[in-house]
């Protein structure tokens, strides 16, 4: 039966051509509006195996495992997916540039063996091991339904696209298999239970991504801002206690997403269960490959690349994701507030203040409010109790606005949130839990009238103890972006670029005895001392007595010199008014784009001669 359904397919195949010439006849035929130009870049950022030696490796080896080529192009991407594409033509029969995508949603939130199993399936796709057709139906279906979706001409529509339906209904069984057959590979490469909890994380995933871009980031760029440490901001929301815990909800019980006609992905529960089945009893549990960023050389510097692309043109001012909190949370209450308070003066219902609304509710006359709502077609209980959460979300939201204008209260990022609303001491407060309390209780609508009007900055006597110009600790640095070695000056040898901040160090006497060696053996000094500074944690390096680090934000300015026959210098002052000034040659070794991420932390604190 699976033969002759190949058979067909093939037929019917072939048989697109026919359809396609026709919609080429009908393409001339019929006048055609003028397609708007795209970009040939097919977006993200290139890893070069050059400067991700290990991550081709490794892909190499899963595409031999596969049965497949490797990709021409990998590519970083920020969505929390992977993939492989072809460019086709002939309706998938050539085939050409090879891409594979990844997401750094997916490095950061898999371990390496969990990418290992996504990587297997998406190249299985391709694979002509288990059924050379499998491969064949699989590109045929992505670009018949690309040449679908395109199509905008009736003449050619029409029988293009009911002949697409005919081909995707007899293909989807073949399709069905070649997906099996790619998540029996993801299982002989990474392991049945291995692939098997990358499948129920994913989904948690692309919650956790979709959750961070349309809560966190579009609050941003509402008011024209975008975050700085774009991808760090992603790893801190996954870090969150009560988000850790709706993930771990959403990975216990993956959701079923609504699939097109084109899917052929079976039902995910099903995927699940048959990989479960596969693992033997004794089959490891416990997976120690690490974070899948591991792969990356610099992950960092390839983040910060990759950022940068993202928003090149945006024209949004990057701002911390704090900053951004405070004045989403902020403006997000004013706007709400002003909408409650002009509904109230358009209903003669005055004074129209926050006071004003709880005098309202105090004196019992709480239905004056709850008609400024507009009524659904519910049960007059249900009714009631929309009216009373829509009136307790913008009188929440006045409260709030007041407070903040009286600096009684600031809001603050969190990622459980995307913002929560302090008083000046620090403690949560809940406006719309307030002012829903006092919707059903006039006495309560009394007391927070009073609560609202006398509340003073005051802070407990842990907060009055501490003295306001306490230094603050500086952010610790997380991770390395380049290195540049041997330089001189002010005895320093080594500058580091981290995720934080600007690193000088200076060497210990391990470090001249290993530089020593190095320079005898034909070695490379600048070499030694970079090995040897990355060696070590960022965070465990700062903390040493030979190390300088200066947070970003406490660097002034730094003036870059590119001078004749070879030789360089660096001008670095701190808003102490500390500096150091550094010389290197050409001859120095340096590790990653150093320069470029200087720019990107201090913009125009940075210039160069």
């Amino acid at each position: 039966m699976r033969t002759l359904r190949a058979a067909l397919a093939v037929s019917l195949l072939a048989g697109a051509y026919v359809v396609a010439a026709f919609m080429l006849v009908g393409q001339q035929i019929v006048p055609r509006r003028p397609r708007a130009k795209t970009s040939a870049d097919p977006g993200g950022l290139v890893l070069t195996e050059q400067d991700q030696p290990a991550l081709w490796a490794e892909v190499r080896q899963l595409a031999a495992t596969a049965g497949t080529r490797a990709p021409d192009e990998i590519r970083l991407v920020p969505e929390a997916n992977a993939a492989v594409s072809e460019e086709t033509s002939l309706l998938g029969l050539r085939t050409g540039t090879r891409r594979m995508f990844l997401g750094v949603p997916l490095l950061q939130g898999l371990s390496r063996n969990q990418l290992h199993a996504v990587l297997a399936h998406e190249l299985g796709h391709h694979s002509t091991t288990r059924s050379r057709l499998g491969a064949l139906v699989h590109r045929s279906r992505l670009a018949i339904a690309e040449v679908a979706a395109g199509l905008s001409n009736p003449l050619a529509k029409r029988p293009f696209r009911t002949y697409a339906r005919m081909f995707f209904a007899l293909t989807r069984p073949l399709a069905r298999a070649h997906e099996i057959d790619a998540d029996r590979l993801s299982a002989h490469v990474a392991g049945p239970r291995t692939a098997a909890v990358t499948l129920r994380t994913l989904p948690a995933l692309a919650a956790a991504w979709r959750i961070y871009l349309e809560q966190y980031v579009e609050a941003g760029t509402h008011y024209g801002l975008r975050p700085t440490r774009f991808f760090d901001n992603f790893a801190n929301l996954m870090s969150d206690p009560e988000r850790l815990e709706e993930l771990a909800r959403i990975s216990a019980a993956p959701p079923e997403t609504a699939t097109s006609a084109y899917d052929s992905h079976p039902p995910l529960a099903e995927r699940i269960e048959r990989l479960e089945a596969m693992a033997a009893a004794d089959e490891a549990g416990e997976d120690r490959s690490g974070n899948a960023t591991s792969i990356l050389r610099y992950p960092s510097q390839n983040f910060l690349a990759l950022e940068d692309k993202t928003f090149a043109g945006s024209g949004l001012t990057p701002a911390p994701m704090a900053d951004i909190g405070t004045v989403a949370g902020a403006r997000a209450a004013a706007a709400d507030a002003e909408t409650f308070l002009n509904a109230m003066r358009e209903n003669q219902i005055l004074p129209a203040t926050v006071r004003g609304a709880l005098d309202l509710i105090a004196s019992g006359n709480l239905d004056t409010l709850l008609d400024l709502v507009e009524a659904g077609s519910t049960s007059p209980e249900q009714e009631g109790e929309a009216k009373r959460k829509v009136i307790a979300r913008l009188l929440g939201a006045a409260i709030a606005h007041e407070l903040v204008s009286e600096d009684k209260a600031r809001y603050e990022l969190s990622w459980a949130g995307p913002w929560r609303l302090v008083d000046i001491a620090g403690q949560d407060v809940d406006p719309e839990d307030l002012a829903y309390q006092a919707l059903g209780s006039p006495g309560y609508a009394a007391a927070l009238r009073a609560w609202v009007h006398q509340l003073e900055g005051k802070v407990d006597t842990e907060a009055q103890a501490q003295p306001s110009d306490a230094p603050t600790r500086p952010p610790m640095p997380d991770g390395y972006i380049g290195a540049l070695a041997p330089v001189a000056g002010d005895g320093v040898r080594t500058l580091l670029v981290t995720d934080t901040g600007l690193m000088l160090l200076k060497p210990s006497g391990s470090d001249r005895l290993a530089t020593g060696l190095a320079s005898v053996t034909a070695g490379s000094p600048g070499r030694k001392l970079i090995q040897r500074a990355l060696d070590r944690p960022p965070a465990e390096l700062a903390a040493t007595a030979n190390a300088a680090f200066v947070p970003w934000d406490q660097i002034r300015a730094v003036h870059l010199v590119h001078g004749s026959s070879g030789r360089r210098s660096a001008d670095i002052t701190t808003a102490t008014g500390q500096g150091w000034s550094l010389r290197w040659t050409d001859a120095a070794e340096v590790e990653g784009h150093i320069w470029p991420a200087v720019d990107h932390y201090l913009g125009r604190r940075f210039t160069v001669d």
